[in-house]
């Protein structure tokens, strides 16, 4: 998945999706890329770097994308909303602006109501994030 489909699964739309490819995902998981992270194009990135704590909004995107690619098998569309985070753990700071980051969401609960995921964010194999979202789907 391109860039585009993957905006049409997020509830900000294309102004603010920050992932550029789905590399792989299947019924329990997701593996998501983003490259441009490091650009005046993203909303988040300011003075030369990314917060870690903005790698929380990049996670829950990937968990709303399998969300909505899990949803659209089944013939719906509701949008996924963060309903909390949970065990946050900031692990390293990002190293190196041209490497793509990696961002992994794995499906631990899923119901009509919205999901659980456990979230890691990574970086040339080097782990910076880990942690849950609950992620909210209102009917």
């Amino acid at each position: 998945m391109d860039r585009t489909q993957i905006a049409a699964l997020i509830p900000h739309g294309d102004s603010m999706c920050l992932l550029d490819e789905v590399i792989a995902w299947d019924e329990s998981q997701i593996h998501c890329r983003s490259h441009l992270f490091a650009s005046a194009a993203n909303p988040l990135f300011e003075d030369g770097q990314l917060d870690a704590v903005l790698l929380l909004e990049y996670g829950a995107q990937a968990a709303a994308v399998h969300a909505g690619l899990l949803q659209s098998r089944l013939g719906e569309s509701r949008p996924a909303y963060i309903g909390a985070v949970k065990d946050v753990e900031f692990l390293a700071a990002i190293a190196d602006n041209s490497r793509a980051l990696d961002l992994y969401a794995q499906c631990l609960l899923s119901s009509s109501q919205g999901a659980i995921y456990e979230l890691v964010a990574q970086q040339a194999g080097n782990t910076l994030l880990r942690g849950r979202l609950i992620l909210s789907q209102p009917e």
